[in-house]
Formats: C-alpha cells, sequence, structure tokens
C-alpha cells in the first residue's frame, strides 16, 4: 500500500495544486469510510458480546438460585454429586510476616551516594 501511495505521489507531481489537493482528499475521504465502517462492526461487535455476557450472567444466576431437593440423609447435597472430601492434614502455617527495614529505600540510596561521593574525594 506504501508503493501505491509512493507512485500515486509521484504520479501528480507535475500535476497543479489544485488537482493534487482534490486526490489527496479523495483519499482521506476513502481513509476516513474505513475508519467509520472500522468503528461501526466494533461497537456491533461490542454490544453483541455485552447481550452474550448478560444471558450468562443471568443463566448462572439463575443456576445458583435453583433450589434442588436434597436427598434424605444429605442436606444441601443434589442427588448424583458426591459428597465433598473432608479436609485432612495439618492446617496450613500463617504467612511469615516480611521483615520491614528500619530505613527507607529513599535514604538508603542517598546514604550510599554520600559513601561513594567520599570515596570518590579521598581519591
Amino acid at each position: 500500500m506504501s508503493r501505491e501511495f509512493a507512485s500515486f505521489m509521484a504520479s501528480i507531481t507535475g500535476e497543479s495544486a489544485e488537482q493534487r489537493l482534490k486526490e489527496l482528499s479523495e483519499i482521506l475521504d476513502k481513509v476516513m469510510q474505513i475508519v467509520v465502517n472500522s468503528i461501526d462492526q466494533l461497537s456491533g461487535n461490542i454490544t453483541q458480546m455485552e447481550t452474550r455476557i448478560q444471558n450468562l450472567t443471568a443463566r448462572i444466576v439463575k443456576l445458583e438460585t435453583s433450589t434442588v431437593p436434597a436427598p434424605m440423609g444429605a442436606p444441601g447435597i443434589a442427588p448424583g454429586v458426591p459428597p465433598p472430601m473432608p479436609i485432612s492434614g495439618p492446617p496450613m502455617p500463617p504467612p511469615e510476616p516480611k521483615v520491614v527495614s528500619p530505613m527507607s529505600a529513599r535514604s538508603a540510596l542517598q546514604g550510599e551516594l554520600k559513601a561513594l561521593f567520599a570515596r570518590k574525594k579521598k581519591e
């Protein structure tokens, strides 16, 4: 496409400024039409996706809120679904707290710079 544009520009170099301006405006008009059509297609696709998401959300909510009668002796468990396995083993230890340095990063950097400049002055 860039070659075509370059050849087009080379072909109109001998023409009047008015003719060049007219042809360039036609090109700009076509480019704008492409951009507008692309935006229309994108907004249509986004609208379709939003509709699908809303439908899926409604289905999920409906499935979550629907009540299935529990079998005898196992309250809250749907028929055909195995009961949950009990969690066994030692409980997970709490995460270790991060060691917070008493010096901030900024002051540490300033300290390093001071030490470097002091060494540089000694040399």
